[in-house]
């Protein structure tokens, strides 16, 4: 573990946007992050630049009276960081955010963190139909293989369509056969791909499903949007590009 940051502006936009996430989740009862596997690397990032300390098996935790039980995933967490005063926080957090630069750097870590969230938010949709139709949950971590192959060519409203088409097609043929058919997962895993390939090319139209809510469901979606981002909707539609994120605030500009 490093030595802990002496301000916001040291903990970086990256560490900035994790904290936030963490501590809005706690506050509003939301995930921490799409998946729990990436609320995990949110908490290991923050356990490793001495923000946060988490659960260790050797030591008595539950005594601890500043434990945070966070109350979607609970994960427990305590925050070690002291440059600022804990109620205040969020709030400088939230300043840190409004004085940001749009500069080429951090215009390319937003690209980052949204390939990344919109990787997590698809593997999130592809679980829900998953568990829908009676399929193992963890089926849905081949999401993130599908993705990495196409990025950034579809909007995350686009792979929200694959999955969903994807599990159908699994759905049908369990019908056929066995929902504990060897295969499934496989026959699955190659639909996604195949969806991928045709919408990538403009075979079919309108396959795109945003949420009815375009807000995010979890507190790292949110942070990104509402203080990294002008994205809004475009969050869910939007191809995830520099040229994306430069226009879109723009067009907020002129509004």
């Amino acid at each position: 573990m490093t030595q802990a940051p002496a301000t916001v502006d040291e903990l970086g936009l990256q560490g900035c946007l994790y904290l936030w996430a963490l501590l809005t989740a706690q506050d509003r009862r939301l995930p921490v992050a799409p998946t729990r596997r990436m609320a995990l690397v949110v908490l290991a990032a923050l356990h490793e630049c001495g923000v946060i300390a988490v659960a260790d098996a050797d030591s008595d935790w539950e005594l601890k009276p500043d434990v945070r039980i966070s109350p979607i995933e609970g994960f427990q967490w305590r925050l070690t960081w002291t440059v600022y005063e804990p109620r205040l926080l969020t709030t400088a957090l939230e300043d840190y955010f409004d004085t940001l630069e749009r500069d080429d750097y951090l215009t390319a870590v937003r690209l980052r963190l949204w390939t990344e969230l919109g990787s997590a938010e698809a593997e999130h949709f592809f679980e829900q139909q998953l568990v829908k139709h009676k399929f193992p949950a963890e089926w849905a971590q081949d999401m993130a293989f599908a993705y990495r192959e196409k990025t950034p060519t579809l909007t995350i409203a686009q792979w929200r369509y694959c999955a969903w088409a994807a599990v159908r097609r699994g759905a049908s043929m369990a019908l056929q056969q066995s929902p504990q058919a060897e295969g499934l997962r496989e026959a699955i895993y190659q639909e996604i791909r195949c969806r991928a390939v045709s919408v990538a090319r403009g075979v079919w139209g309108g396959c795109s499903f945003p949420p009815h809510n375009p807000q995010p469901d979890n507190a790292l979606g949110r942070g990104f949007v509402h203080h990294l981002t002008k994205l809004g909707l475009l969050y869910w539609t939007g191809w995830p590009s520099v040229e994306t994120l430069i226009q879109s605030e723009l067009s907020l500009a002129r509004r």
